[in-house]
């Protein structure tokens, strides 16, 4: 049997629907306010913290997220060291009274690190963010292909 409407076609990504701006809708912020500002009249007890690893085997057609298949070894390190220097900003800015009651890695794949890039990636959520892990729920995107024993322990 034949038939004409591409809907059929076995595709499950055909009537994809994503519901997060595209990248290309974000603009620079002018003025630019300190972090601190923005956050200073915020409750910080309860946080969620999202740690967003860019880097994935492969690229899924429905994604439009901030990612790269592949990347070379230099620029994983490269990256990770960039989020550890975020993190201590942003850890600045928000202060003391900061407490995280859940936490996500998610991206890209996360389990595309190898082991010891997924210490790292730890070390920065509890280090230098100060996030219970363990100790509070925590969820991280992996695929099957990446998903070994090492880099689950």
């Amino acid at each position: 049997m034949t038939s004409t409407d591409p809907s059929l076609d076995g595709s499950p990504y055909r009537q994809y629907l994503y519901a997060y701006p595209h990248k290309t809708s974000y603009r620079p912020l002018r003025p630019r306010p300190r972090m601190a500002d923005v956050w200073r009249a915020e409750a910080r007890d309860a946080l969620f913290l999202y740690l967003h690893v860019p880097f994935c085997e492969m690229r899924c057609g429905f994604c439009n997220l901030f990612t790269r298949a592949n990347a070379p070894e230099e620029q994983v390190t490269a990256y990770l060291r960039q989020l550890r220097r975020q993190a201590e900003r942003v850890t600045d800015a928000l202060g003391d009274d900061t407490g995280y009651v859940r936490a996500a890695f998610g991206g890209g794949t996360p389990t595309y690190l190898t082991a010891d890039e997924l210490t790292e990636l730890f070390d920065i959520a509890t280090g230098t963010v100060g996030a219970r892990l363990p100790g509070v729920p925590l969820s991280v995107e992996t695929s099957p292909a990446t998903a070994t024993p090492d880099r689950l322990a």
